[in-house]
């Protein structure tokens, strides 16, 4: 596979994801845009909570609505709200505002059974491994390109505040951009249940799917205690380092990911070994990040981009290749109870991290990972068996 043999419509849709990709600077800064603001730690976590308990129901209900419907139309809608939300953040000078952003910037979340449809509709099968690391090395060198100009270029000329509201205003109007692409440009796909024409529909059995998707559900939840909340409060306010150093963080993972064109694709491994490998270096990275050490913490979120280019794509494989044909039913429930879940993690992180200390909420989260790997074993065992797997 070459960029080359890649069908019109995936290649168009790798290059607007990049606008994605980018616009996870304001996933990173908006929490220190809180901070920046004397917004306590503890109001924001509640903000973040009620914000959550509203997408746990949206996330189910949306989820079957978009198995027949156009996920087209609910990316499109979900990249306007996001864009609505961060031009909100440029004057979320006061909490009420900085609550109405938060609440339109965070129902992209919601959508996201609807872009696992929409990617399984449109990515050839065989090539979907490759496909997503293609996806991963683009949108990471994108954004490591633009990071590194944010935080060396334009940070040195404008103050904390003006330096952030540019940054919102920017990925605001690019999302708006991209939510057209999805109307107007981009490969349509009629339904959610709808299958890529080389797709061969063969599930596992239940029990093995129902435990990835139990993996998906515990990794997912650990984020919320290594969130950009408690990184960027942990950075600032313990570090003592500028505003641009969440974003500077973040900047490494993109390098990290960006290097694995020089041995990603020398890797012969199958998918389900990709997947385990993946998942045991992001708990070592977070691991590592219980360090009260600035260098070793950056130099955590490297291996932690290692660990994403192995297990991100393996485990979209995995789902994929084993899902029932109503997935959007099956990801609307763990994607709404991941958001029911992360109802809490702000709360109980901002707490841990005020109350007994900020490493204590990485090691939380190294040890859900964790348990999230020897969850999946049962699943990585079988797709070994499997004749997907050979």
């Amino acid at each position: 596979m070459n960029w080359q043999t890649i069908p019109l419509g995936i290649r168009r849709y790798i290059m607007f994801s990049v606008i994605g990709g980018v616009s996870f600077i304001t996933v990173i800064i908006s929490p220190a845009w809180a901070n920046l603001m004397h917004f306590s730690l503890v109001d924001v976590g509640w903000i973040f909570s009620v914000t959550f308990a509203i997408q746990a129901i949206l996330s189910y209900i949306l989820g079957r609505r978009f198995e027949n419907a156009s996920p087209n139309i609910a990316l499109s809608i979900g990249r306007v709200s996001f864009a609505l939300g961060n031009l909100l953040f440029a004057i979320a000078t006061r909490l009420w505002i900085f609550v109405v952003a938060q609440l339109l910037f965070s129902f992209l979340d919601v959508f996201y059974p609807s872009l696992v449809m929409y990617e399984r509709a449109i990515l050839v099968p065989k090539y979907r491994e490759k496909l997503y690391w293609l996806l991963f090395v683009i949108n990471d060198l994108t954004k490591a390109v633009v990071y590194f100009s944010f935080v060396f270029l334009l940070s040195p000329k404008l103050s904390g505040i003006r330096f952030y509201q540019v940054i919102f205003v920017s990925v605001g109007v690019a999302n708006l951009v991209y939510a057209l692409a999805f109307m107007k440009f981009l490969p349509r796909v009629e339904k959610g249940t709808q299958l890529h024409a080389e797709q061969v529909y063969r599930p596992a059995h239940r029990k093995v799917f129902f435990l990835l998707m139990l993996h998906q559900y515990l990794s997912y939840s650990s984020f919320g205690f290594a969130s950009f909340l408690i990184i960027s409060y942990y950075l600032m306010n313990v570090f003592k380092l500028g505003t641009a150093s969440p974003i500077l963080f973040e900047a490494l993972f993109s390098v990290s990911v960006v290097l694995s064109i020089l041995w990603r694709p020398r890797l012969r491994t199958p998918p389900h070994l990709n997947f385990a490998v993946g998942i045991v270096c992001v708990t070592i990275s977070l691991l590592l990040m219980c360090a009260p050490n600035v260098y070793i913490f950056f130099g955590a979120h490297l291996i932690m981009g290692v660990g994403f280019v192995l297990w991100f794509p393996a485990k979209e494989m995995l789902k994929m290749d084993m899902g029932p044909k109503e997935l959007g039913r099956w990801e609307g429930f763990f994607q709404g109870l991941n958001i029911f879940t992360r109802i809490f993690t702000p709360v109980l992180s901002t707490m841990v991290a005020t109350r007994i200390g900020y490493v204590y909420d990485f090691f939380i989260a190294a040890c859900l990972t964790f348990t999230s790997f020897l969850v999946a074993i049962p699943t990585i065992r079988w797709y070994g068996k499997s004749s997907y797997g050979k």
